[in-house]
């Protein structure tokens, strides 16, 4: 298969129009920006990027309010027919036309615009690669998104100069830098978290597989770092874990907790960070350090748990509070905050994220299927203390697992190796691969 976007014919070029004036019918009334326009990657509303990202990632529910303008990730679920079937697959298809027949990835010079907006297309065709109904639909829509994302890939130089977002973040001194039990809803992002020697043990499994295996699979364009802190630091961090493995006691015990785990003391802090892969120009996926999520926990109480696992109204329910960083194109584009904004206490979202796949806006009240964000992460981390740490059963049964080494370089350039190693055999990369052959034939 050989791509030639050429006009060729007077047909052509009205067939371009149509397909143009097609495109520029998704733009949304956006509730994040005063005159209705979507403007993430340029103040022109009717920039090419803008629009073909509207066309993705914006849906609209019964009621005419539209959602997904600046989500973390696109608004489409397993069983979701948007952008396959109907006026949403033919705009589509249309903007994605006009952003490869006009080289739109020429229209955008900035290098960290151009990484975040190949991610957003990854997403979306791993999405449209990752189920068989409707093949011919999703093959129009993969055959296309390959290509814009093969145009928008960045040299291993350029990605390498990409900034680390979470140090800017950390040097604003927007954030708190550390729980305040005497304010426990107040967002803090610890500026100790990727020190090498510091109080954070980054907990690695060292198997053939992420340790955050539940969110790799969400994904797989990520890397999913977990992070632990006691209350002691570092040492006492390490002394733990080793305790923990050394204990001869089972994660599990079938379809039960095991109890008889040592515990972790109140005051420790877990972490989930995810940072963003991307794919180079000459294929090869390469990590950054723009951070994509930051999921933090605190216990402020141990509760003896009831051997019930994800036991999400049971008496260690209470036991942890939550917080939430998620990137914000918009901040990030305007080097504010490391583009990281703090997750608010009754923030909603449509989660995608660990559900059934059924697309809340099939629904004739699409509200109804909001959460509140930071209450789902109890939905698998209600159990007591350790039990709650879910990559437990992973990385406390590995005989080289994280304990022996001084500091988390090593953990972390495993978690990243393994995450590429493991996405680079899913059939939705391999299809990718093939298209971007075809592009070369």
């Amino acid at each position: 298969m050989k791509w030639r976007w050429l006009i060729v014919d007077r047909a052509t070029v009205a067939l371009f129009v149509a397909a143009a004036a097609l495109c520029g019918m998704c733009l949304p009334t956006s509730p994040q920006n005063p005159t209705g326009a979507l403007t993430i990657f340029d103040s022109d509303p009717n920039h090419i990027w803008n629009r073909t990202y509207t066309c993705l990632f914006v849906r609209q529910s019964t009621d005419g309010k539209e959602y997904g303008a600046d989500a973390l990730d696109p608004l489409l679920w397993n069983n979701t027919q948007h952008l396959l079937t109907g006026d949403s697959h033919r705009r589509a298809l249309a903007c994605l036309d006009e952003f490869l027949r006009s080289h739109g990835e020429r229209a955008m010079e900035d290098r960290l615009k151009r990484a975040i907006l190949q991610r957003d297309l990854w997403a979306v065709f791993d999405w449209t690669a990752s189920n068989d109904d409707l093949p011919e639909q999703r093959r129009e829509l993969e055959s296309r998104l390959a290509v814009a994302i093969h145009r928008l890939a960045l040299t291993p130089e350029q990605i390498r100069a990409l900034p680390d977002t979470y140090d800017a973040a950390v040097a604003t001194h927007r954030f708190a830098s550390a729980y305040d039990p005497r304010n426990p809803g107040e967002p803090f992002l610890p500026p100790d978290l990727f020190r090498p020697d510091g109080p954070w043990v980054c907990l690695s499994a060292h198997s053939g597989e992420p340790t955050a295996l539940q969110h790799f699979y969400f994904s797989g364009r990520s890397r999913f770092l977990v992070f632990m802190r006691l209350p002691g630091g570092r040492d006492a961090t390490l002394a733990y874990i080793e305790r923990l493995r050394s204990s001869g006691q089972p994660p599990l015990l079938g379809d039960f907790l095991n109890l008889a785990l040592p515990q972790f003391p109140v005051g420790t802090h877990v972490a989930l960070v995810r940072q963003l892969i991307v794919v180079d120009s000459t294929g090869k996926m390469v990590p950054t350090k723009v951070t994509e999520s930051v999921q933090l926990r605190v216990y402020h109480a141990i509760t003896p748990g009831k051997g019930y696992m994800n036991y999400i109204n049971g008496p260690s329910s209470h036991d942890q509070d939550f917080f939430e960083f998620r990137m914000s194109r918009p901040e990030l584009f305007a080097g504010r905050n490391g583009g990281l904004a703090a997750v608010g206490p009754t923030e909603t979202e449509f989660a995608t994220f660990n559900t059934h796949g059924v697309d809340a806006f099939d629904s004739a009240s699409p509200l109804n299927g909001q959460n509140i964000i930071l209450r789902r992460c109890g939905g698998c981390h209600s159990d007591s203390g350790i039990h709650s740490v879910q990559s437990r059963t992973r990385w406390m049964t590995q005989p080289t697992a994280v304990g022996g080494h001084a500091n988390d370089s090593e953990a972390i350039a495993w978690e990243t190796d393994v995450t590429i190693a493991h996405k680079a055999q899913q059939p939705e990369f391999k299809l990718l691969q093939r298209l971007w052959q075809d592009m070369r034939d």
